[in-house]
């Protein structure tokens, strides 16, 4: 459970940090028309439709990536968290990029890269959680 939850405030705050400050600008330009804004443009998700967007986030990585992580190193955990990382950030982007007209390769692939390193991060973090459990 601590694990869990050691994952579920890292992604949050991975994503807050990336999505609100280090590429505010380029989501806003990039998702343009089809993304929820305020009104000084900054994104203005619907928090009870992305609360479990991180929930299912952590519980993936409780439930695929954690066991592969137990006992091992650190970097082995930062590779299989990156791995769930391109796994999921890429069915998401690839469709998106395959369905929407403004969804462009750039977009698909920095979020993409954006998956596998927010997901190795968390994972680093929760195998030290789970480790001193």
């Amino acid at each position: 459970m601590r694990a869990f939850l050691a994952g579920l405030v890292a992604f949050m705050a991975l994503d807050g940090v990336w999505l609100g400050v280090i590429m505010k600008h380029f989501y806003r330009t990039a998702l343009g028309p089809i993304a929820r804004t305020n009104p000084d443009g900054s994104l203005a998700p619907i928090w009870a439709v992305a609360l479990p967007v991180y929930v299912l986030l952590a519980l993936g990585q409780v439930w695929f990536v954690l066991p592969k992580t137990a006992g091992g190193s650190i970097a082995n955990a930062a590779l299989w968290g990156a791995a769930f990382g391109v796994v999921i950030y890429g069915v998401y982007d690839l469709t998106n990029w395959s369905t929407l007209k403004s969804y462009g390769p750039a977009l698909a692939l920095i979020d993409i890269a954006w998956g596998a390193v927010a997901c190795a991060i968390v994972a680093v973090i929760m195998r030290a959680v789970a480790a001193r459990a």
